[in-house]
């Protein structure tokens, strides 16, 4: 680590900022701060109550346990891109990629990891969602970060216990992305650009409006680098568009087009000989979602039909016969999704739903001797699930709760999902238990694999992958300026699918995985002055076996974020244990990458004064100069900077 001028400006900056504040709440507002002599000038300055940093929230919800918000404020301070950018200091969430600028791939070049979880490639245990709908390639059934724009969300929902009731397969941890919606009446919107290290350069916009009962958001971004060595270039585009009506009567109708593209180089391992072409992974994805739905008696309920179509070009390079092919994926997600809640018994809640889902498409190779298929294949599920919960209690609120969904899939038959838990509010604070029977459906992808290998539809004999979630946590009160959040759980996976390779051939894939992972989260934010927020968060998580990839011991992460008169400051800080990279799906000897420190930070200047709505900003990223990476050799950049400006009207 060696830090330099950069560092020492952010900290200066962010000191001064800090302790301005603190002279301004003590001469405006405490009075414990004695007369003011009467020479001294008045003091002019106004202080903005600041958000909190990093994290928006964590609350709990008797069907989905605790969730852990990051909202539109903290993905702006974090100068986040992408998701991984976004979600980098959650308590329990790890990231990797390759790339400043882009995804390569739906793995180490590019993921998102929850307590061990979604390190299976392909498929994957954890989701992506936006709206409530499933993201994912519906062929090798996992997300793509550059396949969700970080700019249409209003905030982002992170479930790190299972979810088998609301969200059902592929969900032993979820992403949600909650869309922007305009709420107020009027129009307004914001274009904002910036440029730095690495050629690195970025363009948004976003227009908004509400008119009576007409509501109506568009988005558009570009994202570009050449990449901080060579052939590690990326680009990202995204257009988003949401368009509400409010029909009376609580009923509301909805639509919303979502469209991204991605492109980003694999720069391959540091020293090696560079092949004669740079592999390329390029993906373009499509996502509509027509929604109808109603408000009644403080319960939500909706109709959702979706479409997510997409596709995959990726370029690479095969070393034993020394040529160039591509992998081509086309895939198709669509179905719908509807759900409502109703009071009954007074304090209770009934929760019903019913989810219609059909995935896939196809997948080929393009070599110099001709395509190879790989098949096409469409799975489709139908589930519907219902929850209750009950509120006792006045002073103390105790609210126990359970749920169930039955998924009948038409390739691998019926699988339950089901959970139970409970809530405790009251003066103490809040606590919280519960557990969950989760599963994961063998994916398109194992049904393509068994084609190349010559087994037919032999696929169909694998079974669901399974998890026993446990989880307890508490949330002490600890006054108006604090809270503290601590969670404990343990998690029992069973049945994971892992490759079978020959003798006798041909290969095969079989339900022997198994592993655990149990652990504790702790999240603490301080307002100790409206001009100033504080953030530290802790995880431990142990497994067995420890070789989990992407699940490191220990991880720690910081923020602040500092206000007063015409300038904002933020820092945010995070360092990961030592871990294993790599992919358990496969034999083969894993890696373990170093730990590593990350220090960011971003200076906003409000210049309202010059030009109404105009902002200036300077953003710095690994402040430290710390030499890490999140797959051995793959090294990330070393300090960065970038400068842009933004403009609200």
């Amino acid at each position: 680590m060696k830090p330099g001028p950069v560092v020492l400006a952010f900290f200066s900056g962010f000191i001064l900022l800090a302790s301005s504040g603190a002279a301004a709440e003590t001469a405006d507002g405490d009075p414990e701060g004695g007369p003011k002599p009467a020479q001294a000038p008045p003091v002019a300055a106004s202080v903005t109550v600041t958000a909190k940093p990093v994290l928006a929230e964590i609350r709990l919800e008797p069907l989905a346990g605790a969730v852990t918000t990051v909202g539109s404020q903290q993905i702006e301070d974090l100068n986040a891109g992408d998701p991984a950018a976004a979600l980098r200091r959650v308590p329990g969430l790890v990231v990797s990629r390759y790339n400043v600028v882009g995804s390569y791939g739906g793995g180490d070049g590019g993921a998102v990891f929850a307590r061990g979880q979604g390190t299976g490639r392909p498929g994957a245990e954890l989701s992506f969602s936006v709206d409530g709908i499933q993201k994912f390639v519906g062929v090798w059934t996992h997300p793509l970060l550059d396949n969700v724009s970080i700019d249409m969300a209003k905030e982002i929902d992170v479930y790190k216990g299972a979810q088998p009731v609301l969200f059902g397969n592929m969900a032993f941890a979820t992403i949600d992305f909650v869309p922007k919606r305009r709420e107020s009446e009027g129009f307004g919107g914001r274009v904002s650009g910036a440029y730095g290290s690495f050629a690195t350069s970025t363009l948004t916009s976003e227009v908004e409006g509400r008119t009576g009962a007409f509501d109506f958001v568009v988005t558009a971004s570009q994202r570009q680098s050449d990449g901080h060595r060579e052939g590690s270039d990326g680009r990202t585009r995204a257009l988003f568009a949401r368009a509400g009506y409010e029909l009376g009567g609580g009923w509301a109708i909805g639509l919303t087009g979502d469209f991204t593209s991605g492109r980003a180089s694999d720069p391959g391992v540091e020293g090696s000989p560079r092949p004669p072409v740079t592999p390329r992974f390029d993906t373009s994805n499509g996502m509509g979602i027509l929604t109808l739905g109603r408000s009644h008696d403080g319960k939500q309920g909706f109709v959702k039909l979706y479409l997510d179509d997409g596709s995959i070009d990726w370029m690479q390079w095969d070393a034993a016969r020394r040529v160039s092919y591509r992998s081509l994926t086309d895939w198709a997600n669509y179905g719908l999704k509807a759900r409502d809640a109703f009071a009954v018994l007074g304090r209770g809640e009934i929760t019903v739903g019913l989810d219609i889902d059909s995935y896939g498409g196809k997948a080929r190779e393009l070599r110099a001797t001709g395509e190879v298929p790989l098949g096409d294949f469409q799975f489709r599920n139908v589930a519907p699930y219902a929850g209750f919960s009950y509120e006792f209690g006045d002073s103390l609120k105790i609210t126990p709760s359970v749920g169930v969904r039955y998924n009948d899939s038409q390739d691998f038959g019926g699988v339950w999902g089901a959970q139970a838990g409970i809530m405790l509010v009251g003066p103490f604070g809040e606590a919280h238990a519960r557990y969950a029977r989760a599963f994961n459906l063998p994916g398109v992808w194992t049904a393509s694999f068994y084609q190349g290998y010559g087994r037919g539809n032999q696929w169909t004999t694998l079974s669901p992958e399974l998890m026993d979630h446990w989880e307890i946590g508490v949330a002490p009160k600890l006054g108006s300026h604090a809270t503290l959040d601590l969670t404990l759980f343990y998690d029992d996976v069973s049945d994971a699918l892992r490759f079978v390779p020959p003798p006798p051939p041909p290969p095969s894939w079989a339900n022997t995985g198994a592993y655990k992972a149990r652990g504790a989260e702790l999240s603490v934010s301080v307002q100790p002055l409206p001009s100033l927020g504080l953030y530290a968060g802790a995880a431990y998580t142990e497994t067995t076996p420890e070789n989990i990839p992407f699940t490191p011991k220990w991880t720690f992460s910081g923020g602040a974020v500092a206000t007063f008169s015409m300038f904002r400051a933020a820092l945010d800080a995070q360092w990961v244990d030592s871990r294993v990279a790599g992919n358990l799906r496969f034999p083969g000897a894993l890696t373990t990458v170093d730990a590593y420190f990350l220090l960011n930070g971003k200076i906003t200047a409000k210049l309202d004064a010059l030009v109404p709505g105009l902002s200036a900003f300077v953003t710095g990223e690994n402040l430290t100069d710390s030499d890490y990476a999140y797959r051995p050799g793959y090294p990330m950049p070393g300090v960065s900077a970038s400068f842009g400006a933004s403009m609200r009207f």
